[in-house]
């Protein structure tokens, strides 16, 4: 009993010392905290969170109690924590424009933003991701005064932009375009631009810059590499299929369909056989009957890689305007499916649907 005691009592001074050993967040208002980083001439870190951010639990949890975190933040900062749902956080996430959690800040003592982190990382990599707040090349804050103060070389621009990016700052359009429009024909199609036209947020479905992408992917190809090139033209294309498969966006005609296949079969891809099967889908769906559809998504599915999505699309209107023998139909090819999906994501979402269509096959 007496080994039992002072085994817990060990383990109890371990973890209040482990927690004493951490990152010192302490209990004080926004303009307390800027008082007091003034007074011992320290800077604010700002942990910005809500209650129901799992990454945010995993750094007050595991990152923060630890010995190395405190070694750092300690001396250097006064820490602070704020719900952004509640209290002065709502106004504080507005004010530094907060879009993701969990969001670390680093302040001077004026209240001014030097950097912004976002997400979950090891004690190593927020303690290097923090540094970068003392590092004019880097900082956030110092960035952006550049940008404001002027700076359009197309070098700063690049990096800058990337900044953007990484903080989800819908600042990003704007830039890229500015980029973009200083760019000749020759600059665009080089390496280093590459990811303003694989970014869907910059060069998005219809946009000029997806026109441009589409017209000059050949000359990627010598730049970026071909196989690159082809496998954002595909994920382009598959995602425009499955929204054409929904209808949820609009309607398309047999016309358009027939048109888009022409145009997906002129950029020579390897995947052309899977997305000329989404156009055939598509176009069944738009003109055939349910009967006919489930032969044709019987024939065509197969080739596709990612099959749970595009099965889930009828699952409404099999059950809607299927026969219970087609409806049988359309669950078998859905167990065919399952059996060749190779990751849990997508058997989970087969078996969901599989047992909503079993589910209404019994009803009627």
């Amino acid at each position: 009993m007496k080994k039992i005691f002072l085994f817990i009592a060990f383990l109890w001074i371990s973890l209040v010392s482990f927690a004493q050993d951490g990152v010192n967040f302490e209990h004080l208002s926004f303009r307390e905290a800027l008082d007091k980083a003034k007074s011992e001439q320290k800077y604010v870190f700002m942990d910005c969170y809500t209650s129901w951010c799992g990454p945010c639990k995993n750094m007050t949890q595991n990152v923060f109690p630890q010995k190395k975190a405190g070694d750092y933040f300690n001396p250097k900062f006064i820490c602070v924590k704020y719900d952004m749902e509640k209290g002065e956080g709502p106004e504080l996430g507005k004010r530094f424009e907060v879009r993701a959690y969990p969001t670390f800040l680093v302040l001077d003592a004026e209240g001014r933003l030097l950097h912004k982190v976002i997400g979950s990382y090891s004690v190593d990599e927020i303690i290097e991701r923090i540094e970068e707040s003392f590092d004019e090349e880097k900082a956030y804050g110092s960035l952006k005064a550049k940008y404001e103060s002027g700076n359009r070389e197309q070098v700063f621009m690049v990096k800058y932009l990337k900044m953007l990016i990484r903080y989800y700052d819908p600042a990003m359009e704007a830039v890229a375009a500015e980029l973009i429009n200083t760019l000749s024909d020759k600059e665009k199609v080089e390496e280093a631009y590459w990811f303003v036209f694989s970014n869907p947020k910059l060069t998005p479905e219809g946009s000029a810059n997806e026109a441009w992408l589409l017209k000059n992917h050949k000359r990627f190809n010598k730049t970026v590499g071909k196989e690159k090139v082809e496998q954002e033209l595909d994920k382009r294309y598959t995602e425009k299929l499955l929204k054409v498969l929904s209808q949820k966006e609009k309607i398309w005609t047999e016309k358009q369909l027939t048109a888009l296949g022409r145009e997906i079969a002129a950029l020579k891809l390897n995947t052309n056989e899977e997305l000329q099967a989404y156009v055939t889908v598509a176009k069944t769906a738009l003109k055939k009957g349910v009967e006919e559809l489930i032969s044709v998504c019987e024939t065509e599915f197969p080739k596709f890689k990612t099959k749970e999505i595009p099965y889930i699309q009828f699952c409404d209107r099999i059950v809607a305007e299927a026969s219970p023998a087609d409806r049988a139909r359309y669950i078998a090819l859905g167990e065919k499916l399952y059996a060749q999906a190779k990751d849990e994501p997508a058997k989970n979402t087969f078996k969901f649907v599989l047992e909503y269509l079993k589910h209404h096959n019994k009803q009627n």
